[in-house]
């Protein structure tokens, strides 16, 4: 089974540790080290941005070293986007997951915001990772835990598929496709309600009913068409009354 770890190095905001609690809490990411060279907890200013994500924080594991926040994982990915002259092989984060081993605890470890992480640092990793941005800065501490977090969602190694079960079920008629009975009551009205012109062109129906098929509308956004047409057919049938008066 594969399992993740974020791990900080020396982070110097301590509302940056809490935007990276709720990023892992919203990935289901629970296991969160912190390097701190001179501190033993996590700083109380972390807990004003870790919204919902409380839980993390009071489970993250403080260490003194990077060797004692990997102890226990199986490999390990530095993110940077400096680029070291190190034999350790680079990748782009959209390339990473299959890199990742199939089974075991993988730390992704995350450097300073000022400075990164250092070679040394760097080189107690398998991979090094760099998140591609078009500018010349980097992300954000917490945007680059948050978006490499999502990519592992997207690629399908974090628990669960992203979609929460307590959530209303959509109305069925918001997914389910309009039938063609649908397409031809619509077309019927449609072609009750056309000008002598247009109910002269033998083509209109059928190019109507073709682009509708093609389109394949849901039941709800045929209904509000229809709803449409009915009151667009009203609106004519009251301005051509008016114009008699």
């Amino acid at each position: 089974m594969l399992s993740f770890r974020i791990i900080l190095v020396e982070p110097e905001h301590p509302h940056n540790v809490g935007f990276v609690a709720r990023a892992m809490r919203c990935n289901a990411l629970p296991d969160l080290h912190i390097v701190y060279d001179s501190r033993t907890t996590v700083m109380d200013e972390s807990y004003h941005t870790a919204h919902s994500s409380k839980d993390v924080l009071e489970n993250a594991k403080v260490t003194s070293t990077l060797e004692e926040a990997l102890s226990g994982c199986a490999f390990a990915v530095a993110f940077s986007r400096r680029r070291y002259d190190s034999v350790l092989p680079h990748v782009l984060l959209p390339a990473l997951c299959p890199k990742l081993p199939r089974e075991g605890k993988v730390a992704l470890v995350f450097g300073r915001e000022s400075k990164g992480l250092t070679i040394e640092e760097i080189e107690h990793c398998a991979l090094i990772c760099e998140i591609p941005v078009p500018g010349l800065m980097s992300m954000n501490l917490a945007q680059a835990v948050a978006v490499s977090s999502y990519e592992l969602c997207r690629a399908g190694l974090l628990s669960g598929s992203g979609e929460r079960d307590d959530r209303a079920p959509l109305v069925s008629g918001q997914v389910e496709k309009a039938d063609l009975s649908q397409i031809e009551s619509f077309l019927g009205f449609i072609q009750a309600n056309l000008t002598d012109r247009y109910q002269k062109l033998p083509w209109t129906e059928a190019s109507v009913r073709g682009l509708l098929q093609r389109f394949q509308p849901t039941r709800f956004e045929m209904d509000a068409i229809f709803g449409l047409a009915r009151s667009l057919a009203k609106s004519s049938a009251r301005s051509e009354k008016n114009d008699h008066i």
